[in-house]
């Protein structure tokens, strides 16, 4: 049965009014973003992107804005289908070694500081259903993927790994609710219980922590998709659904209260777009981790935690002072995707190698 919605304005994200200045207009960085933003501003264009969309992919099944249509109507990121397919940024062996020791001599450095270091790699959609993939893509499959490539070695030198990538694998043909939405980038809302369930275990497994527990008081089946369920459904932008979600899962959760016995954790969490699940679709972030924990996205900017409902700012990394921030900090949390991956960890384990490097001279 497919969906028809309504005909409200094209969903289209805002582009931010571009900031003047000289150097931007003479470097010709200025010139294309004020074209773009200024694109975005005619009038009736939301209004027209569902028509001109629509018309697109029911004559030619050919979705626009990077999604790819798959198998079964699942939808797909160009971008994690591709490096799902190893045709991305393909890491060198030598980049993998250099990679994976430098984050081995971090959790150690961190280590001898009292500090826990934890690599987790949250699965990708692409990677956990190739038998969704349109065929043209399943040709073009010939090369390991760069998660395939450092997960060995990071267990080879003893990093603190935990593959949620290889769990998904593992649950996928048992799990009774789908672990990610036909139509979204992210894991479900049900699938990243699971996966902070995981979490949880094994700062308590490896770590003094004891994050409190969460009790399931419910279970809705069958709700429409929330948070970020149907992202790639609402950049489409059509009037009917190329075809229904199977029936989403969402876990109703009571958080405990911490025990005064086991102070929580002050976290840095480092992460791609994946770490947004922690924080908003399920607060687990302002409930397992002290104040004063943050977020930073792609190791670029501080997008947590939030003040007055709003990050204050917008805080760049690299106004922050690292020295700081690894002092105050009682684990270093990165969190990447399988797509995320030909970045290993965005630069961060570099840029506080070499504070403490700075610190030693």
């Amino acid at each position: 049965m497919k969906i028809f919605r309504a005909p409200p304005p094209g969903f289209e994200a805002d582009l931010p009014r571009p900031v003047f200045s000289w150097a931007g207009l003479w470097s010709t960085e200025f010139q294309p973003k004020l074209e773009a933003f200024a694109t975005q501003k005619l009038g009736f264009r939301k209004w027209l992107l569902r028509p001109r969309n629509q018309l697109s992919f029911s004559l030619f099944r050919e979705p626009r804005n990077q999604i790819i249509l798959g198998k079964q109507g699942m939808l797909f990121e160009k971008e994690p289908l591709r490096a799902a397919m190893g045709r991305d940024k393909v890491l060198a062996p030598a980049e993998v070694q250099a990679s994976v020791q430098r984050l081995r001599t971090l959790q150690d450095t961190l280590a001898r500081r009292g500090k826990l270091l934890l690599f987790v790699v949250a699965p990708s959609k692409a990677a956990l259903y190739p038998e969704n993939w349109p065929d043209s893509c399943q040709s073009q499959w010939n090369q390991p993927s760069n998660y395939e490539r450092l997960r060995q070695p990071m267990q080879a030198v003893g990093l603190n790994l935990l593959d949620l990538s290889a769990l998904f694998r593992a649950w996928k043909a048992t799990s009774p609710h789908p672990l990610f939405p036909q139509g979204g980038i992210h894991w479900s809302g049900y699938g990243l219980t699971r996966a902070a369930d995981t979490l949880r275990q094994y700062f308590h497994a490896h770590s003094h922590f004891q994050l409190p527990a969460v009790r399931q008081t419910g279970l809705v089946v069958g709700a429409p998709p929330r948070y970020t369920d149907d992202d790639l459904l609402k950049v489409l932008n059509l009037y009917v659904d190329p075809s229904p979600n199977p029936p989403l899962a969402y876990p109703e959760l009571a958080f405990e209260a911490p025990n005064p016995g086991s102070p929580r954790p002050r976290v840095l969490l480092v992460a791609d777009s994946f770490g947004w699940g922690l924080v908003e679709f399920y607060p687990y972030f302002d409930n397992w981790f002290a104040p004063g924990s943050q977020y930073w996205y792609y190791n670029n900017e501080v997008v947590w935690p939030k003040v007055n409902g709003a990050v204050e700012g917008p805080v760049a990394v690299a106004d922050r002072d690292m020295r700081v921030e690894l002092a105050t900090h009682d684990v270093v949390l990165l969190l990447f995707g399988e797509q995320t991956l030909g970045e290993v960890d965005c630069g961060f384990s570099e840029a506080a190698l070499r504070t403490f490097q700075q610190q030693a001279n």
